[in-house]
C-alpha cells in the first residue's frame, strides 16, 4: 500500500518537531550539572531532542521527492473512521485522571486502571466482548507501570 500523506504535511510537521526539538534543547542548557551521575540530568532531554530531529530530518529527505508525484486520492469507503467527539471525550477524561491523581481522590493503581478501561472500552466502539481484553491489558499496563517505576526507575507515583 503507498503512502497517501500529503508530502506538504509530513514536511510541515517534521519543521514544527525540529524546531520544538531545538527548543527542547536550549532550555535543557539551563539544567543543573551532575553531582552524582555521569551524564547528568540533561543528557536524556538533549539526546531525545537530537534523535528526534535525525528523524524528523529523514521524513523530509523521504517526502520531498514524492513532492511533485503526489495526487490527492479521495477514498469512497474509507478504513478510519473521523471521530472528533471520541478525541474531544478522550481529552477530558484525561484531564479527569489528572485531577484525581493530583488532588489525591485515587491512587495511581485504581485510578489507571479505571482510566484504561474506560478508554480502550470507548475506543472499542463500546463493544461488549472485547472488554474482557481490555480489562486485563489495563490492569497489566497499570500494574507493571506502577512497578517498573517505583522499583526500577525509584519514582513515586500518587
Amino acid at each position: 500500500m503507498q503512502n497517501q500523506v500529503n508530502p506538504k504535511f509530513e514536511i510541515a510537521i517534521s519543521v514544527g518537531l525540529i524546531l520544538f526539538s531545538i527548543l527542547v534543547y536550549y532550555f535543557s542548557l539551563d539544567l543543573p550539572e551532575a553531582e552524582y551521575e555521569p551524564l547528568g540530568s540533561a543528557a536524556l532531554p538533549q539526546g531525545l531532542a537530537v534523535i528526534m530531529s535525525l528523524l524528523s530530518l529523514l521524513v523530509i529527505l523521504k517526502a520531498v521527492p514524492r513532492l511533485k508525484t503526489y495526487e490527492v486520492v479521495v477514498d469512497p469507503n474509507p478504513e478510519v473512521i473521523p471521530r472528533p467527539l471520541l478525541s474531544i471525550v478522550i481529552f477530558i477524561l484525561t484531564l479527569i485522571f489528572i485531577g484525581v491523581l493530583d488532588f489525591g481522590i485515587l491512587p495511581f493503581m485504581p485510578a489507571g486502571i479505571i482510566y484504561l478501561i474506560v478508554i480502550g472500552y470507548l475506543m472499542t466502539n463500546r463493544d461488549l466482548k472485547r472488554l474482557p481484553w481490555v480489562i486485563g491489558f489495563s490492569i497489566f499496563l497499570t500494574v507493571s507501570s506502577f512497578y517498573i517505576f517505583t522499583k526500577l526507575f525509584y519514582i513515586d507515583l500518587p
